[in-house]
């Protein structure tokens, strides 16, 4: 089968495979918007940590190091739940998994407002991981049972688009809030927003249909996977986006504390630059990826990323802000095609239609790599400057396109 063939870029399907569950164009746009929400709500919370970074590390005299390690109990957390999520996400539902997931970052957030030490801010960080597992695996799960796959390109990055641009008030008006009244009230403030994000949870409608095959054990699923070449190309792609994003968020923040001396304020700017970036173009790539294939963007990203990467190491601040930006526009290239692939991949295979198993193993492959960017960097910070560990991360964005481009070829 050609890997850039018709069905590849989402004309067709697979037989057997299920149709998108029947809803009401109101009920599927009421399942594709608080999907979009919990996305949006996780990722402002999630980034709010950023520009308090330096206030926890000056309050509980820690550093690079340190701050990585605690941002990797993130990923930890995310990749446990979504080993757990799948199972759940098939035989409770989409909905129920929603609704404890928005219980967890209500308690997290709370957590954060009270912590004290690392101990403590490790523990608020794993509670935000569990919570993205669960938003994460029943959230694309719910995507993927609503629409065609020639649209998930587009729906999956509209999706993270629209729940991105209301997560960039996360680390702007987090470090605004931060400054005006202290971290532990505006993490305070902050936990009302999942609290009263309860209310829509409970309302969406259900997506899982019944009658299909039982989804096999996660370990078994990625087994089987990884003999299909468009999921070896999903992980990797996605590997790349969240080790790279999970090495800057504690690692840049701190350089640009020292080497600039930029307050909480500047370096939220430097991230929502990179953030604004990634979810403008990623419903773009989503599309393209729809309509031309999966190959173009994802190598497109990949020479994106290696040549923004090293600059932000060296560079002035407005400078690091555009490369962030450059960057960013990157990631959206790598990321957009991935969740597609995967859910043609699962289609491939015996699992056709268990998109639980598509999100979980989405879910748990993003906690992989989001666990390997700050715990390499928590390495690299002990023997390499900054921009060192930078340019490694360009050489490995270059290795990984090329490898996608040569693995996703036109075949004769």
């Amino acid at each position: 089968m050609d890997p850039q063939g018709r069905w590849a870029r989402g004309a067709g399907r697979l037989p057997g495979v299920d149709a998108p569950a029947p809803l009401p164009p109101r009920r599927r746009a009421a399942a594709f918007w608080t999907v979009t929400g919990l996305i949006g709500l996780d990722t402002i919370l999630f980034t709010m940590v950023v520009p308090a970074l330096p206030d926890f590390a000056e309050r509980d005299d820690f550093g690079d190091t340190t701050a990585a390690l605690i941002f990797a109990a993130f990923p930890v957390a995310q990749l446990i739940t979504a080993l757990l999520a799948a199972g759940l996400v098939e035989r409770l539902g989409r909905r129920p998994v929603m609704v404890g997931a928005v219980m967890l970052l209500t308690a997290a957030t709370l957590t954060f407002a009270l912590a004290s030490g690392v101990p403590a801010l490790t523990g608020a960080r794993a509670l935000q991981g569990a919570a993205a597992g669960f938003v994460w695996t029943a959230g694309m799960a719910c995507i993927a049972d609503i629409y065609p796959r020639n649209q998930l390109g587009l729906r999956m990055g509209l999706a993270e688009t629209a729940g991105g641009a209301t997560g960039l008030l996360g680390p702007v008006v987090g470090g605004a809030l931060i400054a005006a009244v202290g971290v532990q009230e505006a993490f305070l403030l902050a936990a009302l927003v999942p609290a009263l994000a309860l209310i829509p949870t409970v309302m969406v409608p259900e997506t899982r249909r019944h009658g299909r095959s039982r989804a096999p054990h996660v370990f078994r699923a990625l087994r089987m996977l990884a003999r299909v070449p468009r999921a070896r190309v999903s992980a990797a792609a996605l590997g790349l986006f969240a080790g790279t994003l999970a090495l800057l968020e504690p690692l840049l923040p701190l350089d640009l504390d020292r080497r600039l001396d930029m307050g909480s304020l500047g370096i939220g700017l430097v991230f929502g630059s990179g953030l604004a970036a990634y979810y403008v173009v990623i419903p773009i790539a989503g599309r393209w990826s729809d309509r031309h294939g999966r190959r173009r963007p994802l190598m497109l990203g990949g020479l994106i990323m290696a040549a923004g990467l090293p600059a932000m190491a060296v560079a002035p601040g407005p400078v690091v802000a555009v490369a962030f930006a450059v960057v960013g526009a990157g990631m959206a290239c790598i990321s957009a095609p991935a969740g597609p692939l995967m859910v043609e991949a699962v289609d491939e295979t015996s699992m056709a239609g268990n998109h639980g198993v598509a999100g979980a193993v989405l879910t748990a492959i993003f906690a992989a790599g989001y666990a390997v960017g700050p715990l390499s960097g928590a390495l690299a910070s002990l023997a390499l400057p900054f921009v060192a560990t930078l340019c490694i991360a360009a050489a490995a964005a270059l290795l990984i396109s090329l490898g996608a481009g040569r693995s996703l070829a036109p075949r004769a």
